[in-house]
């Protein structure tokens, strides 16, 4: 019997949208088994996007009084997503121990000329100004930098979940930046690959990018897929929904990429064990 989660959703605590009790009743409404909360982390300087660190324990409040509202209904999870900045921030800081998992995730590379940290994911003018200015028009030393972050929190921070793997790429269509078919750049995601098997934690294919327009597949790439599964790393479904509507998304055709390779089942927390589901 195939099980409906999503266990990356933004509500209004960052920079989603409407209060998460719309998110777990459209759950209901989908016949979910279980739904994740994983609001981006504060962080340790000013930002639009994440939540103000005074709102924390009013999140935390907010999902564990749902999970009792609705525990007749639907598995609810207190999660977060939560960036790696080496020495600043990471997944498994102490003051995220009480959480029931973590999506960890890079968003952010540091400038070190200014200091200044910017957004892979942001706007394509911050886009621009890292590859130019951070990282002095080498895209190369762009992209290795990167996953080297992953790496590194995958190695020393082991998150839950890992997020969107390749999100570098969502102002990359067309190759339009660098090309991701190149030995160089699938090099950089194999040896990332690896490190994320030794470690045994789960990588996500997140539709988000293709809800939003921004991509033409998920994260990760279709090619990725395919070799995460010949190293047997579990795959978890989510939809990155920073709306109620969109929290399974693309999800049919998802379903369809995992099958096709070789993935029969998802890993996600149910019943409060981290288990292999059937799709």
């Amino acid at each position: 019997m195939m099980s409906f989660s999503n266990f990356h959703t933004h509500c209004y605590f960052c920079d989603g949208t409407d209060d998460p009790e719309e998110y777990v009743k459209k759950a209901i409404e989908f016949k979910f088994s279980d739904l994740g909360f994983s609001s981006h982390a504060p962080l340790p300087f000013p930002n639009s996007w994440t939540m103000g660190k005074n709102n924390f324990y009013e999140y935390c409040n907010k999902i564990n009084s749902l999970k009792l509202k609705y525990k007749n209904e639907i598995n609810i999870y207190l999660g977060l997503e939560v960036d790696y900045i080496e020495n600043l921030i990471s997944p498994t800081d102490e003051k995220f121990a009480s959480l029931d998992y973590t999506i960890g995730s890079v968003h952010m590379l540091k400038d070190i000329k200014t200091g200044e940290f910017l957004a892979v994911d942001g706007d394509e003018d911050e886009y621009i100004k890292l590859i130019t200015s951070a990282f002095d028009n080498d895209v190369k030393k762009f992209v290795h930098a990167y996953y080297t972050q992953i790496r590194n929190m995958v190695s020393n921070k082991t998150p839950s979940i890992v997020g969107h793997l390749d999100l570098i790429k969502k102002h990359n269509k067309n190759n339009k930046y660098f090309n991701e078919n190149e030995p160089w750049y699938k090099d950089e995601i194999l040896n990332t690959l690896k490190v994320i098997s030794e470690n045994k934690t789960i990588l996500e294919l997140n539709t988000g990018g293709k809800v939003r327009g921004y991509t033409d597949d998920f994260y990760p790439s279709n090619w990725i897929l395919t070799e995460c599964r010949h190293l047997d790393i579990p795959i978890i479904l989510n939809s990155d929904a920073h709306n109620p509507q969109y929290i399974n998304a693309y999800f049919s055709d998802a379903t369809i990429l995992l099958k096709n390779s070789n993935y029969l089942k998802q890993r996600i927390l149910h019943n409060e064990v981290w288990q292999d589901v059937l799709l």
